[in-house]
């Protein structure tokens, strides 16, 4: 999910910027066959008035699962400037690699272990890493729906930089993982997918939230219309930053 306000967010789309950020249609069940599944998608704006706004955003995510285990791996890239008077404010500067392997113990019960890698330098986070691990249950699994509660304890490391001193050097420690999620195949070309994770921490780091929830439409031979919504939350954010961060996208991409 992409850290910059809703208010950003609206400003570029009523200039006519378009961003693509999810990789492409899902289907309500991920397909056991052993190959490898996803999507890829590349966009980018550039408007010249007054101001000058441009964007450039990269996504991809791939699947490969079987009736025994299940790897997923993605990755997001985000950045977007505006200029005026000559003056370049970076609006979106976002890098962020991660993967989740689940084990099945059965048809509706999984262990899990997964990590992640950030960079995020408007929110003033020069590099953040997670590991996690524990076990999910899967509380609906049909060919039209998929509904997953998982949850586990990680340890995370956030390093800020010092845009806005006197900034800490870092945050890290010891937290829980409460999440849910699912997908809902609307129609034989349309599904939403949406995920909400909870990271209650220590002391230090505070709590962390995030909220995901994409629509994709495939039009013609596996290019996909998307719309999506992100929101991220954490208690304990760098100094003078807000605590919430929002962020719409409409785009296209392309599925396998």
């Amino acid at each position: 999910m992409l850290h910059i306000t809703l208010r950003q967010s609206l400003s570029l789309f009523t200039l006519g910027l378009m961003s693509c950020i999810s990789a492409g249609a899902v289907q309500a069940q991920t397909l056991q066959d052993g190959v490898w599944h996803g999507g890829v998608a590349v966009g980018g704006t550039y408007a010249s008035s007054t101001n000058i706004a441009q964007t450039f955003n990269l996504s991809a995510n791939a699947t490969k699962a079987s009736k025994e285990d299940k790897l997923g791996l993605y990755t997001v890239m985000n950045y977007g400037s505006n200029t005026a008077n000559q003056i370049k404010t970076t609006t979106a500067q976002l890098l962020r690699l991660g993967g989740r392997y689940d084990y099945n113990l059965s048809e509706s019960r999984f262990f899990f272990g997964g990590s992640e890698l950030e960079t995020n330098k408007i929110q003033n986070i020069d590099s953040r890493y997670s590991l996690n691990a524990g076990a999910g249950f899967k509380l609906i699994k049909t060919d039209e729906t998929s509904f997953d509660l998982f949850t586990g304890i990680g340890y995370s490391d956030t390093r800020f930089g010092t845009t806005i001193p006197p900034s800490p050097s870092s945050k890290k420690g010891l937290e829980l993982l409460i999440g849910e999620e699912s997908t809902h195949k609307l129609s034989t070309t349309s599904s939403i997918k949406q995920r909400w994770s909870i990271y209650p921490g220590s002391a230090d780091i505070g709590t962390r939230s995030t909220f995901d929830v994409g629509l994709a439409t495939v039009v013609a031979n596996g290019w996909t219309l998307n719309a999506s919504a992100a929101v991220s939350y954490t208690s304990k954010p760098s100094n003078n930053f807000k605590r919430t961060n929002s962020l719409i996208t409409f785009g296209f991409g392309y599925k396998y």
